[in-house]
């Protein structure tokens, strides 16, 4: 059996094959560029097809030969719908019997245009003939890994929003454990589920940890909207995905991103990586007490 990765050579499609690959699972991964390829083969991927999610015949030629399709479309991106469809389409016509949708925690958010289009795309899927699982993750706590040389020159932990709101930040191993979970299990088969962290934290309550963590004090500070723009503009970001980053960071400043860790649990057979435990990993420092 072998299971077709979609956007295999992204952030979460490499946690994604590695925790297939560790399940002893045949993968195929989809890139964009052939120059990819090299780096997902030495990760375990079997094989790879090059391919563009806004190119149908190329998804369909990859499908081919395949049992189960994971899409993991790009953040943020306007053609969200018409991609995944794309690709839904491709996984009816190779006759693959699993369709995994990665989705985001709280499609119901609509205000948030790529939870809106992710809503879409669920209705499509569950609506559609094949055998299908959902995955919720919740905001990453690999936010952390960028700002971390920068958290511990200045002792400042600042995001885009109030240092107050919670979120049920989750380590993205672990959601890529429990996606290659429903895959190598029928069981989890016709499920939605929600992948959320262990705790609701705020931005003050993960300094506080980073504190004791890195053995420093270490502040939480709202960014300013318009200091987030400028940045990821300078970074490369377009227009449009800087416009949702807005966007999102602006409803998390009102409501934070809350969610239920007991489905994670349940997934994975054991309790999910908590904030101080992966801190500690992402810092190579020994936890330290509370």
């Amino acid at each position: 059996m072998q299971t077709l990765l979609g956007a295999a050579n992204g952030r979460t499609g490499r946690e994604v094959l590695r925790a297939l690959v560790a399940q002893g699972q045949d993968v195929r991964a989809l890139v964009r560029q052939g120059a990819q390829s090299q780096a997902l083969l030495a990760l375990g991927a079997t094989d790879c097809a090059i391919g563009d999610l806004q190119d149908a015949a190329s998804l369909r030629a990859a499908a081919k030969g395949c049992d189960t399709v994971i899409y993991i479309g790009p953040p943020m991106h306007a053609d969200e719908v018409a991609m995944a469809t794309s690709f839904y389409d491709a996984a009816k016509q190779a006759g693959c019997e699993h369709f995994v949708y990665y989705s985001v925690l709280h499609p119901v958010c609509r205000d948030i245009r790529h939870h809106r289009l992710k809503l879409e795309v669920e209705e499509i899927i569950v609506n559609g003939p094949l055998p299908f699982t959902i995955v919720q993750p919740a905001r990453y706590m690999q936010h952390l890994e960028p700002l971390l040389p920068a958290i511990r020159a200045t002792g400042v932990h600042a995001m885009p929003f109030s240092t107050e709101v919670r979120f049920n930040v989750v380590d993205l191993a672990d959601v890529a454990a429990a996606a290659a979970m429903v895959v190598t299990e029928p069981r989890w088969r016709y499920g939605t589920y929600e992948l959320a962290g262990p705790e609701a934290l705020s931005q003050t309550d993960m300094a506080a940890t980073l504190t004791r963590v890195l053995g420093r004090r270490v502040e939480a500070q709202p960014l300013p909207l318009a200091t987030m723009r400028e940045r990821a503009a300078k970074a490369g970001a377009s227009a449009d995905r800087v416009e949702q980053m807005a966007l999102m960071n602006e409803h998390y400043d009102q409501h934070g991103m809350l969610g239920n860790p007991l489905v994670l649990e349940l997934l994975l057979g054991r309790a999910p990586t908590g904030f101080a435990q992966y801190a500690a990993r992402v810092a190579g420092v020994p936890t330290r007490p509370p």
